[in-house]
This record gives structure tokens, sequence and C-alpha cells, in this order.
């Protein structure tokens, strides 16, 4: 799952919940490019969003450094399948492999071992919520790093973003209960996720979005697979169908069909409306988390999904400078 910085910046792509920036698509074109790009933007909200929940399903028998590797290496290879079948090359030019290295840590490992771990922690569809404050982060370290100017609007939307946070921090029952672990860890794979698009963006990678993604998915699983193989493959008992299919899910839906359906989406519609329409994807996550666990969305929930998505609308409409 991951969605732009700015209507200024590159695309972005990660790991399963969304896809790191990359470069600039190109211009959407009128007619019937719309109604395609609306089925595919509702399928994204309903395969992204679910995902959060099965995830959870996934980890009651798979230990998440298992769970990440598998389903990063067959994702990785996916996507290179995918542009193989669109005549690209899979070659990456020698003075991008280092931010291609760096991105591929934060997008891909450190985003998707925090999250698992988070998610495991506290409600996967507050995890959600949370997850999707990664453009307000991106913009913050795009200030600092890329000197990105924050205006009214981007100082306004980070604060609604920071207002979001709060309430489910205060209300979450178990971070009451003990330690907040599990909110701080997918706040700090937000941080990821947003500091790898502003590496992605100050790269300006000039390859497809799928061989770069492909790329990332597989520098993110070579430090993951050897935590998994000499560590966590001890924590592995047996595994059920459930779990096994959430696993499976990870390595094909969302790690394939939805990074090709949302860079589809991003080459058919206007930066701006392509992310606006993935905030759809954390309110799907609130639903099918009372769905499959039987969690009623509080109002907390709806307040902190509002907060969230009107912080990311006014950071994603700012205007060019």
């Amino acid at each position: 799952m991951t969605i732009p910085v700015s209507s200024s910046s590159p695309q972005a792509a990660p790991i399963d919940p969304a896809p790191p920036s990359l470069s600039a698509p190109k211009r959407p074109t009128p007619g019937s490019a719309t109604p395609l790009a609306v089925a595919l933007l509702a399928m994204l909200a309903v395969l992204w969003g679910f995902n959060w929940p099965i995830m959870k399903v996934g980890l009651a028998e798979v230990p998440p450094w298992v769970f990440r590797g598998s389903a990063s290496v067959v994702s990785g290879f996916g996507l290179f399948a995918v542009a193989m079948i669109g005549r690209h090359s899979l070659k990456i030019p020698r003075d991008k492999w280092r931010p291609l290295f760096l991105s591929g840590i934060l997008n891909m490992a450190l985003w998707n071992i925090l999250v698992l771990y988070g998610i495991d922690l506290m409600d996967a569809g507050r995890a959600g919520i949370l997850a999707y404050t990664m453009p307000l982060w991106a913009t913050l370290v795009g200030a600092f790093v890329l000197k990105d100017r924050l205006g009214i609007r981007a100082i306004v939307g980070l604060s609604l973003g920071l207002a979001g946070m709060a309430l489910l921090f205060s209300v979450d029952a178990k971070s009451l209960a003990g330690p907040p672990l599990g909110p701080i860890l997918v706040v700090a794979a937000a941080f990821c996720w947003g500091a790898g698009t502003v590496v992605v963006k100050h790269a300006g990678f000039t390859q497809p979005v799928t061989v770069v993604c492909g790329w990332q998915h597989l520098i993110g699983a070579v430090p993951v697979l050897i935590i998994a193989v000499f560590w966590d493959l001890d924590n592995m008992g047996e595994v059920t169908l459930w779990p096994a299919m959430a696993v499976l899910y990870n390595m094909t839906i969302t790690g394939i069909l939805c990074y090709w359906a949302y860079f589809k989406v991003v080459s058919l519609l206007p930066v701006v409306a392509s992310t606006v329409g993935t905030l759809m994807v954390p309110v799907v996550g609130v639903f099918a988390n009372a769905l499959i666990f039987g969690v009623r969305p509080q109002w907390v929930d709806y307040a902190a999904l509002l907060c969230v998505a009107a912080a990311v609308f006014l950071v994603m409409t700012r205007r060019n400078r």
C-alpha cells in the first residue's frame, strides 16, 4: 500500500498496503480511461483495505519475518514478470543503486516488519488509519531534506494528522493497559515509508515502476530472510489453511496485482485524484476489521479517520510551487 507525497511529486509504491514514488506518470488521456480508473480504485480500496485484518489472521500462526520474507520474494519476482511482459529491461544504472538500496530497506523491510509487529499488538482497523499518515511524514521529511516549503495547508494537514493519531493513542484499550507499543510501531512504519518516498523522489528514477518496485522488494527481503532463516523459523509451528491463505494473499494480490493496478490508475488519473481515491483504503480497513473480527468501530475510529483523510487531502492538494 503507498501514495504520493504531494501533487508535484512523482508516484510512490510500498509494500503491501501502498507503493513508493518513482517517475512522473504520463498525462491522463480523456475518454474511456475514467471508468477503468474508477473501477481499479474501487478494487484497490477493497483489496488493500481487507489486507489489514488479513495480515492479522496470518500472524496468528506465521512469524512476522517468515511472513514478510516469503511475501516479498514472490512479489518481487512477480513484478519482474509483469515488467518483462511489458518488454522492460530490469537493469538499474550504477548511480541509482544506492538510493534504490536505501528505499528498499525503508519502504520494504522496515515498513513491513514494523507494520506486522504493530498490527499484532493493536486493532487492525486502527493500524490502517495510523499507517495512512505516511504522506504527512513524507511532507515533513521533505521539508528538511528537499527544502520543500511548508505552507498553511501543509501545516494544517500535519496538525490534523497528529490529532487523529492522538485520538487513537488515547483510547486504544491495549495501549491503556500497558506501553502503547503497537501504535508506536505502526507510526514508525509510516515514518519509514515517508522517508523512503523522499529518497525515491530525490533519486529521480526513470525506470518503469514495476522494475524499481521489484528490486525494492528483493533488496528489502534480504535482511528479512536472513533473520527469518536463522531465528524466526524456530517460532513457526503448524500453519492451518486461513493463515496460509493470508500469506498467499500478500504474495500475489497485494504484492503484485494491487501494485500493478495502482500504477495503472496513476497513468489514467491526475496525481491528486489517484491519491485521494486511495483514502478509501483505511475506511474499508476499519469495516473489514469489524467484519472479520467482530470489532465494532467506535466514534473515535470515525473521528480519527476523518482527521487523517482531511490531513492527507490538504497535503496532497497543495498548489505546485
